[in-house]
């Protein structure tokens, strides 16, 4: 009957880390906040432009 069966997760699953959230409505807001966005500036410290500050 499938009454107690286990519910669709792919739905719910983050496929990069796994984790489970409640809704697929959270699940794409924790895909683009979690995983989508790349770093708007990487700190590697290879340019020594403004690294006293903007003055």
């Amino acid at each position: 009957m499938g009454l107690f069966g286990k519910k669709n997760s792919n739905k719910t699953k983050c496929d990069v880390c796994n984790l489970e959230l409640p809704t697929p409505e959270r699940l794409e807001r924790h895909k683009k906040k979690a995983h989508g966005n790349v770093p708007e500036k990487k700190m590697d410290g290879s340019s020594n432009a403004g690294e006293g500050g903007l003055w």
